[in-house]
């Protein structure tokens, strides 16, 4: 499937005239729990030639598709994702930190994560983790029957602001590691986040069952004790830093 991928991703270029920086997996495959029959959300960073960032009426700075079954295919202009850095987008910073990488630029990435690490602002990223969480709470919980997909997207977005308000810094891709850290292996949410896992890595992506009980008073509680999501965070972002580094991109790669 690699092989695959790596050929659309040419394939893009050609057709869009951009150059592919970075690009890798999201979603579930990234997180550690794919389903049998989930599919590949490939994500990537491009850059077009210099002059279309001259232009009066710049292209548009989302390239979407091809979709299909199987593969879901979508790319952010650098300076793009740049500004959403700079205010903590969550799922930019997910890509970065991916462990399935089908383009890399080491270069790129080193510097991307030392912005993200020294610049982005926590709160917004907190806010970003909280909102996917309640978002997908309300829209997906609230029914008979849950998905342990659905489940496993609220307790990895709680677990992230959990990470974010204890250590200050950026979560975990793996919901794993997040929970293996933050969760003692005796509490009863641990042995339950086990059976989701489980349920979710077996089943078929539709699958949906009855709801856990631990896991519901485990996430309400989350939200009951956490109505204002805002703690002490770093200074506000420098921008500059992220002018430079674009500038930097743009002469390297054109």
């Amino acid at each position: 499937m690699k092989k695959e991928i790596c050929s659309t991703l040419a394939e893009i270029e050609r057709h869009h005239n951009v150059k592919i920086l970075y690009a890798c997996e999201s979603g579930s495959r990234a997180w550690g729990f794919p389903s049998p029959d989930s599919d590949y959300d490939v994500r990537y960073l491009y850059i077009r030639p210099l002059e279309s960032y001259l232009k009066l009426f710049p292209a548009r700075d989302v390239i979407e598709g091809p979709i299909d079954e199987v593969k879901d295919f979508v790319g952010w202009d650098l300076q793009k994702a740049l500004k959403l850095l700079i205010k903590g987008n969550a799922p930019l910073i997910e890509w970065l930190h991916s462990p399935i990488v089908y383009r890399d630029n080491f270069w790129l990435r080193e510097n991307l994560l030392k912005l993200s690490n020294e610049h982005s602002d926590f709160n917004a990223l907190y806010r970003g983790y909280f909102g996917l969480a309640m978002n997908n709470f309300k829209t997906y919980l609230t029914r008979e029957t849950v998905k342990p997909k659905k489940y496993l997207y609220v307790l990895r977005s709680i677990l992230a602001c959990e990470w974010i308000k204890q250590k200050n810094s950026i979560p975990p891709v793996l919901l794993r590691e997040l929970y293996e850290e933050l969760l003692l292996s005796t509490a009863p949410i641990y042995s339950e986040l086990e059976k989701l896992l489980k349920i979710k890595v077996e089943a078929k992506e539709r699958s949906a069952g009855a709801h856990f009980e631990i896991v519901d008073e485990f996430i309400n509680e989350f939200f009951n004790e956490n109505k204002g999501p805002l703690f002490s965070s770093k200074e506000p972002t420098n921008a500059n830093e992220y002018d430079k580094f674009f500038l930097e991109c743009l002469r390297r790669e054109n």
